[in-house]
């Protein structure tokens, strides 16, 4: 079992907002629209962060190169067990631990990302491979942990850098088995996708999931927890597969609409696709508890 997060500790973490951390830290006057921004978001102050440090919920900036990012991936991945991961993602719905959901989309992006050095592309700063800069320099992996306490998952930067810190974070997590209720709840999940009307795109799935009695989630969880059933292959389509079976760069993955800002595969999902069956037992079938 993970001990509880202090909760005052959780609340400041929940407000942190890296743009307007970034405004505040320049040396000079700001621009009518940066300090708006820190007016409507606010600012951490260094007190704050600092007990956000000593609860490990924050973290100073951290430079690192392309490469050491994907060796982390690597480094980490192996010491990820598909149980442990699983494990953790299916007690996170009674828990609320969404941290502990947080692992499952970077572990399923590695299943298929190729161990590589930085590949020059017709963006010589980006990877041909993988999108990741060839340097990050001042990485605020504070905003990074929000994703993982806020959302539950990887967020919009599903980059090596990325990768990396969540599944580090995700190793220090204690194992901690589901419950039969984490079971009913995921089940529910699993009959809401499969029985959607052929029509139903990613975003109406909030409006069912949200009625699950137990499942307790924002549209924005629910959002990034559909997004890394499509990572994982679950919520996929004939042409557009999720990372268990094929590697796409995600910086140049398609889009479904030049407008649509929903991640690559289950951008293209619709209720006619379905549950991909394979990947559903790759993941679970472990559990003789889920209806597969």
């Amino acid at each position: 079992m993970n001990a509880p997060i202090d909760k005052k500790a959780l609340k400041l973490l929940a407000q942190y907002n890296s743009i307007s951390q970034a405004y505040a830290g320049l040396k000079r006057p700001l621009e009518p629209y940066e300090q708006r921004w820190i007016d409507l978001r606010g600012v951490t102050t260094d007190e704050e962060f600092e007990y956000l440090k000593e609860h490990g919920l924050a973290f100073d900036p951290v430079d690192m190169k392309h490469d050491e990012a994907v060796q982390k991936c690597f480094e980490y991945v192996k010491q990820c067990k598909k149980s442990q991961v699983t494990d953790l993602f299916l007690s996170s719905f009674t828990s609320e631990r969404l941290d502990c959901r947080s692992g499952f989309a970077p572990f399923a992006m590695m299943q298929t990302m190729p161990d590589h050095g930085f590949a020059t592309s017709s963006a010589p700063d980006f990877c041909a491979i993988c999108s990741a800069a060839s340097v990050y320099t001042g990485m605020d992996v504070t905003d990074w942990n929000v994703n993982r306490y806020k959302h539950g998952s990887i967020w919009l930067l599903k980059v090596p850098y990325v990768i990396q810190f969540h599944l580090a974070q995700h190793v220090l997590l204690a194992q901690q088995k589901p419950t039969a209720e984490d079971f009913r709840i995921f089940n529910a999940i699993l009959d809401t996708l499969r029985t959607a009307d052929a029509k139903t795109k990613p975003k109406d799935l909030h409006k069912y999931l949200k009625k699950i009695e137990g499942f307790k989630a924002t549209n924005d969880q629910c959002r990034v927890l559909v997004e890394a059933l499509g990572i994982a292959g679950i919520l996929e389509t004939e042409e557009h597969k999720g990372y268990l079976t094929h590697f796409t760069n995600p910086g140049l993955a398609p889009s479904k609409s030049h407008s649509s800002d929903w991640a690559y595969p289950v951008d293209f999902w619709t209720g006619a696709d379905g549950v991909n069956q394979k990947a559903l037992e790759f993941w679970f079938g472990a559990y003789p508890e889920i209806q597969l």
